[in-house]
C-alpha cells in the first residue's frame, strides 16, 4: 500500500496526552514541556473537548494571560477536527491544511478518542517517491521568516511570532548570520520555568548553534538528519551564511497538496479498477515508475548535476550489491567505483561530453554486467542531471 493512501490509524500517535476540565492552563503547559510535546488534549469521559498546543500558549504569553488561574478551558481551542481512523493519510493531510492546523484527532463511530496525528507523523511515515518530487531545499523551503538581534527581549520575539504567523525566531549578527534561534517549544519552557520571561534577552534564553543548511541540500537527507537530531526546523543560509529561508515539518509536508497529491490518487485510481465508474488517469510518471519497478533486472540510478544520487531502484541491491537506501545523497561517481566500476568518472565525462547515451560493458563483482549513462536535460534543455541503468547481460 502506498504511504499516504495508509489509514491514518497506521501512522497516528496512540499514546495520548491529556489533561481534564478541571486543571489549570499551567498544568498542561508544565506536561507539554516535561514530554517534549506540541499539544495535549483537553479530554472528558473520553471524548475530545479541545486541544491545547503550543502555538496557544505563545498567543496566551502575547496576551500576557495568567497560565496559573487560566483553566485548560479557557486555552484550549474547540471543536477539534477528527476523522476517522480508516482515513487515508492524503485527505486527513488536506482536512488539516484547508484549516490551516496541525493536528487531527482520530475518533471511532461513538466519539472515543483512538489517536492523535501531525504533520510530523505524516512526515516520518513519507517513502523515498516524495522526496524525488522535490529533490532540495530550495524547492520547499519557506522564504517567510523572523529575525531579530540578540539583544531584543522574549516579548518582541513572541509578538513578532503571532504578527507574522511563525513558529520562531532567528536570532542573527549584523551580516544576518544565524547565532541562534527561538521556538514555539522554547516559549513554552520559559512560561513554566520564568514567572515573567518578559524582562529577559534572547540572548540569555536562545538555542545556540543553531542547525544550518544550504538551499541545494538534499531535502531527503536533511530529513533525515532533522530526525536524528530531534529537530523540527532548520535555517537555510546561503552562500554567504546569511538567513535565505527555513526548512519545518510543515513545508516538507506541504507538498501534499500539489502534484504528488494527484501522482498517489492517479495510483489509487489505477488500483481501483473496475470499482472506479470513471475511467482512471494514470499520467506518465506513473506509468515511468511501474516500468522501473517491473525490469527487476536493471539497476538505475540517478544523480543531479553534481553527481549526487537521488534515486535508486531497488535491484540495485541484486545488480550492483549496494543498498539502495544508503547510497542517496552520495557520489555517483564514488559510489560505481566501488560497485567495480573504477573507469566510472571518466565514463560519465563521455556522457557528458556526447551529450547521449553512451553504453560500456565490463566484470564487476564477477559477473559481465553493462551500463548504459545519459545526460538528463531539463524543459529549457539545460544539463541537468545523470541517468545510469546497469543491467546483467544488456548489449550494445
Amino acid at each position: 500500500m502506498e504511504n499516504n493512501q495508509k489509514p491514518i490509524s497506521q501512522i497516528m500517535s496512540r499514546t495520548l496526552c491529556q489533561v481534564s476540565t478541571d486543571q489549570t492552563a499551567m498544568e498542561a503547559l508544565m506536561l507539554m514541556r516535561d514530554k517534549s510535546i506540541s499539544s495535549v488534549l483537553v479530554v472528558e469521559d473520553n471524548a475530545i473537548l479541545g486541544i491545547i498546543t503550543e502555538r496557544d500558549i505563545v498567543r496566551a504569553v502575547n496576551s500576557r494571560l495568567d497560565f496559573q488561574t487560566m483553566s485548560c478551558i479557557e486555552l484550549m481551542q474547540s471543536p477539534v477536527l477528527s476523522v476517522s481512523p480508516e482515513t487515508p493519510c492524503l485527505d486527513a493531510y488536506q482536512k488539516m491544511a484547508s484549516r490551516g492546523i496541525r493536528h487531527l484527532g482520530v475518533t471511532d463511530e461513538a466519539g472515543k478518542v483512538l489517536g492523535l496525528a501531525s504533520e510530523g507523523d505524516l512526515m516520518r511515515d513519507f517513502s523515498i517517491e516524495y522526496f524525488m518530487n522535490f529533490k532540495d531545499i530550495g524547492s520547499v523551503m519557506s522564504s517567510e521568516f523572523c529575525t531579530l538581534g540578540e539583544a531584543a527581549l522574549v516579548t518582541d520575539a513572541v509578538r513578532l511570532m503571532i504578527e507574522r504567523h511563525q513558529s520562531c525566531v532567528v536570532i542573527i549578527d549584523e551580516q544576518r548570520r544565524p547565532i541562534g534561534i527561538l521556538t514555539e517549544r522554547d516559549v513554552v519552557r520559559l512560561c513554566s520555568e520564568h514567572a515573567n520571561s518578559d524582562s529577559l534577552m534572547l540572548r540569555e534564553v536562545m538555542h545556540a548553534p543553531v542547525c544550518t543548511a544550504k538551499p541545494r541540500d538534499l531535502l531527503h537527507e536533511s530529513v533525515k538528519s532533522m530526525a536524528a537530531k530531534q529537530i523540527r526546523r532548520l535555517v537555510v543560509v546561503d552562500h554567504d551564511g546569511a538567513v535565505s529561508g527555513l526548512l519545518t515539518h510543515h513545508e516538507v509536508v506541504r507538498g501534499l497538496k500539489g502534484s504528488y497529491a494527484a501522482f498517489f490518487k492517479a495510483l489509487a485510481d489505477a488500483k481501483s479498477g473496475g470499482q472506479a465508474q470513471a475511467k482512471p488517469q494514470v499520467d506518465e510518471k506513473l506509468i515511468l515508475a511501474t516500468l522501473l519497478r517491473a525490469k527487476t533486472g536493471t539497476a538505475v540510478l540517478t544523480a543531479d548535476i553534481d553527481y549526487r544520487i537521488c534515486y535508486a531502484t531497488p535491484s540495485v541491491s541484486d545488480v550492483l550489491r549496494l543498498d539502495p537506501q544508503k547510497i542517496l545523497g552520495a557520489d555517483l561517481r564514488e559510489t560505481m567505483q566501488q560497485a567495480g566500476w573504477p573507469d566510472f568518472p571518466a565514463i560519465v565525462v563521455k556522457a557528458a561530453v556526447a551529450d547521449g547515451a553512451q553504453v560500456f560493458e565490463a566484470t564487476a563483482g564477477g559477473m559481465r554486467a553493462a551500463m548504459r549513462v545519459l545526460l538528463m536535460r531539463d524543459a529549457e534543455d539545460r544539463a541537468c542531471g545523470f541517468l545510469v541503468l546497469v543491467e546483467q547481460g544488456m548489449r550494445q
